[in-house]
């Protein structure tokens, strides 16, 4: 069966689709390969020139490292399986009293900066200053948290059968419709179609194997993907397609070499 792919949901910072035709080892390494593989902009090293803050300097390293930077996909081969050597400085000088924000950082890159500009580093008390150089790069998920472009979870899809022989069966079809998932229905029963959670009513809960039972759907899973402003969201999966595809024929080719020697 040759692999579908539904778009369910789509808002700025995520998007929900339903992958038909493929195996959990598939839909395992999507999510993998999403979480690991899919490369970002990320502090990685910071030089202070002057800190009289409250927090120690590894502390506010640390916080400027988890702070998402916007990762031009135009420029960079983002699906490459080697990562482009570019470093971009982020420059900031404040001084207290007030709170230091990532807006207040300053690239020498219009491309590469803080994704949301309100996003606490410190706090500066009257006086005390805060200066430094931070240095971001290109880098995977695989290597640190920071260069993670999201979150991603998948569940298999599956049919809730109810049948109209239960009590307050229309409740329950009610609810289901409230929430947005398909509802078909026969006679003696209607079916729930899970594109997203749904969970029964403990009412409910006495009837689940017997009137109320769930069925899986073979080969088909419903993925969320969340971005953290790095790089838009259907980015993110078609980036973390190519590398799956890349890395295939990559194990393909090298398994060629060794056939042949």
């Amino acid at each position: 069966m040759e692999p579908k792919f539904q778009i369910l949901e789509k808002r700025e910072d995520s998007i929900k689709f339903l992958v038909e035709g493929v195996d959990v080892p598939f839909a395992n390494a999507l999510r993998r390969t999403i979480l690991a593989e899919v490369p970002t902009f990320a502090v990685d090293e910071v030089e202070f020139f002057e800190n009289d803050s409250a927090l120690f300097d590894e502390i506010i390293a640390h916080r400027l490292a988890m702070i998402p930077l916007t990762t031009p996909v135009e420029r960079f081969s983002l699906d490459a399986l080697e990562l482009d050597d570019y470093t971009v400085t982020l420059s900031l000088e404040a001084e207290g009293p007030g709170m230091v924000y990532s807006g207040d950082l300053k690239s020498d890159d219009e491309g590469v900066k803080p994704a949301n500009p309100d996003i606490p580093i410190v706090k500066l008390a009257e006086g005390q200053r805060l200066t430094l150089n931070a240095y971001a790069k290109l880098g995977r998920g695989r290597d640190h948290a920071k260069w993670q472009p999201g979150f991603v979870y998948y569940k298999y899809l599956t049919k809730i059968h109810v049948s109209k022989e239960i009590p307050d069966w229309e409740e329950l079809k009610k609810l289901a419709e409230r929430r947005g998932l398909p509802v078909e229905e026969t006679e003696e029963e209607f079916i729930i179609t899970t594109t997203k959670a749904f969970y029964l009513p403990r009412k409910f809960e006495a009837y689940q194997g017997d009137k109320i039972r769930e069925e899986v759907v073979p080969g088909a899973f419903v993925f969320t993907v969340e971005t953290n402003g790095e790089l838009p969201v259907e980015e993110i999966v078609a980036i973390a397609l190519k590398i799956l595809m890349r890395k295939s024929d990559r194990f393909i080719s090298e398994l060629h070499k060794l056939a042949s020697d």
